[in-house]
């Protein structure tokens, strides 16, 4: 993918409340574990491609792991941008192998790896009571 003046854009404005969620209940997710764009859409009241839409933009990165967020199926799906058989997938396997999780298949995540949709919401929902209880966040 080449990137256009329209990119560029988008990646230098400053994150929306959307994003800013999305990369919220990104950052929950423990090192060793995945979720799925349609985990973090259910969690958000979202939708899977507006997810992955704000993890494309994600300007925080790597300290916002959006590597750990996986298709629905559990293949690796997109990074950065791109889909398929691209540098930046093989990057993104890199990096989830490099944090021990388990594969299926080569391009596919074992469910094992996967942190339960209903864990990453109790984690996202404490992190939002702790922070309204807190001015720092």
């Amino acid at each position: 993918m080449v990137a256009t003046a329209s990119d560029g854009e988008k990646r230098q404005r400053p994150p929306t409340q959307h994003e800013q969620n999305v990369y919220k209940a990104c950052s929950l997710i423990p090192e060793g574990k995945v979720s799925t764009y349609g985990a973090l859409a259910t969690i958000l009241k979202s939708a899977p491609r507006a997810i992955g839409q704000a993890l494309k933009r994600n300007p925080f990165a790597p300290e916002v792991p959006c590597h750990r967020v996986v298709s629905s199926s559990l293949q690796i799906g997109g990074f950065n941008g791109t889909w398929g058989k691209t540098s930046q997938v093989a990057c993104k396997k890199e990096m989830l192998l490099m944090e021990d999780v388990a594969f299926e298949t080569e391009d596919t995540v074992s469910a094992t790896s996967v942190i339960p949709c209903a864990d990453l919401a109790k984690l996202y929902n404490l992190h939002a009571l702790s922070c309204k209880q807190r001015e720092d966040c």
